[in-house]
């Protein structure tokens, strides 16, 4: 029997500087972002119960802060494949890395905002 084995961070907030037009960019906001991943067999971590044999979630948010920490998009799919990026050169390549970001742009009616989902898992 195949285990099925994820992990999901839930709702990670970022600042950053999104829009369209530039002003819009000029001025930081938050998005949300929730990140799937699916491991190819359980982390060792599972039996073991130490950090050092399994993935480290506090440093993979902090990566992917960093990673779009002082940048500007213009596109909320360019920002989702860009975070799919990011954590995907931090995983094995037999990991597969699903993310949805989420927009609250300020549109008349909308609101839950806007979607993105970009991966492979």
């Amino acid at each position: 029997m195949k285990n099925n084995v994820s992990l999901k961070l839930n709702g990670l907030e970022l600042s950053v500087n999104l829009g369209w037009p530039k002003g819009e960019r000029k001025k930081s906001q938050i998005v949300t972002l929730d990140v799937f991943i699916t491991f190819p067999s359980p982390p060792s971590g599972c039996t073991t119960d130490q950090l050092e044999d399994t993935f480290c979630y506090d440093t993979l948010i902090k990566t992917i802060k960093n990673g779009v920490a002082e940048r500007d998009f213009r596109l909320l799919e360019h920002l989702g494949y860009e975070i799919h990026r990011i954590i995907s050169e931090n995983f094995p390549p037999d990991f597969r890395v699903r993310i949805s970001v989420i927009k609250k742009p300020a549109i008349l009616n909308l609101t839950g905002g806007v979607t993105f989902c970009y991966g492979d898992a």
